[in-house]
């Protein structure tokens, strides 16, 4: 989100530059491309034809086990991570490059830089923070849709990580563990709805409560 933020944020404020059409360009791609096939795409690329990154699972199996190991699981997570992530920021960067255009050709905006502001004040303190009022609205949506899309990725990198395992409990009727798992998605929903809250009140001051 915060990488989509910024990618819409200086695309807007450099309009019709190299970086607006690059961005732009990226994100269509990002939003046209599905998940699983990127997902392929990057193994073949980087682990069977490079061999830089490994091609899925969460750890090498051939270690002896000490327990998660950040440091270990990293190479594991690149491209995972890269393609999950791609789709958000490709929506996230295309939504905010239209907010903060449009915010840019108000007539407070105008007046701010006729007074002399820096374009450092206007920019973040007008154009921004009434631009990202309807991008953080798509947050909590976000954070409880993240298990739906995770259940692809999952399944591409055989990683072992909760969508892949409500697939499982689906396909054994695993009842309990399938209505853990809907109570974890709907939990994590809500605790993006009040994210989402307490950012209207950090982003915009009228909404506040005393």
């Amino acid at each position: 989100y915060l990488v989509g933020m910024i990618i819409g944020l200086l695309a807007a404020l450099w309009h019709n530059s190299w970086f607006d059409q690059l961005s732009r360009v990226l994100s269509v791609f990002g939003s046209a491309i599905p998940a699983f096939w990127l997902g392929l795409i990057l193994i073949i690329f980087f682990s069977v034809n490079l061999g830089w990154l490994p091609m899925g699972g969460m750890r090498d199996i051939t270690k002896v086990d000490t327990g998660f190991n950040i440091a270990e699981s990293l190479p594991y997570m690149v491209m995972p991570v890269l393609v999950l992530a791609l789709g958000i920021i490709a929506v996230v960067s295309r939504y905010t490059r239209i907010q903060v255009l449009e915010v840019l050709g108000q007539d407070y905006v105008r007046t701010a830089y006729s007074k002399g502001l820096s374009n450092f004040y206007v920019n973040f303190y007008h154009v921004a923070r009434n631009a990202l009022i309807p991008i953080i609205t798509l947050l909590g949506g976000a954070i409880g849709a993240l298990l739906g899309g995770a259940v692809i990725i999952e399944q591409v990198f055989s990683w072992p990580g909760l969508g892949r395992l409500v697939i499982e409990a689906v396909s054994q009727r695993d009842y309990p563990l399938i209505m853990g798992s809907v109570v974890i998605s709907g939990f994590m929903y809500i605790v993006g709805l009040l994210f989402s809250d307490l950012l209207y009140g950090l982003i915009d001051p009228r909404i506040r409560l005393s």
